[in-house]
């Protein structure tokens, strides 16, 4: 994989905030309220569940970056509907989930950026009690988020045309 390669997911990962905020201009607090499909989540609870996604990945980023190679045990992960309500997701600020996760991508980006390898570093994830560890590069966290991101924003296009908001 060159450079140019690499830095391209790092940027895109870096948009993710920009694109969420794109994605939800103009929505009261009533719209980001409004809920569709199978999955009954919110506009709100999937914007804070997007910075949750990238706030674990970001962990798993310093894992790799500080223990190259190092196991990483995120199975406490569920972020289910009752996960959403628990955390507070059905209530909370979106636009302060959006700034935190701006700058949290602005500093988990200059530190891989201050390493020369640091999108090649590897971690060794556990997703899934009692299932084997697979090892992830930073840079492939990275796209993985950005796909996460393009499905959640696509849920969050659709509630807004079924709407029309």
């Amino acid at each position: 994989m060159n450079k140019e390669r690499e830095l391209e997911a790092l940027a895109a990962w870096s948009a993710i905030p920009n694109r969420i905020r794109k994605c939800i201009r103009g929505l009261s607090d009533t719209d980001l309220d409004l809920k569709r499909g199978s999955d009954g989540w919110s506009i709100r609870e999937n914007v804070h569940h997007l910075v949750e996604a990238n706030l674990v990945a970001s962990n798993m980023i310093i894992a790799a970056l500080a223990t190259n190679g190092c196991d990483f045990d995120w199975t406490w992960v569920n972020p289910n509907k009752s996960w959403l309500r628990r955390v507070g997701y059905d209530k909370a600020d979106v636009r302060l989930s959006i700034k935190a996760l701006s700058a949290l991508n602005l500093h988990i980006g200059a530190l891989i950026a201050a390493q020369p390898d640091g999108l090649k570093r590897k971690v060794k994830l556990n997703d899934a009690p009692g299932e084997p560890r697979y090892v992830m590069t930073i840079e492939k966290i990275l796209r993985q988020e950005v796909e996460h991101a393009e499905d959640h924003l696509g849920d969050v296009a659709a509630v807004r045309r079924l709407y029309s908001v």
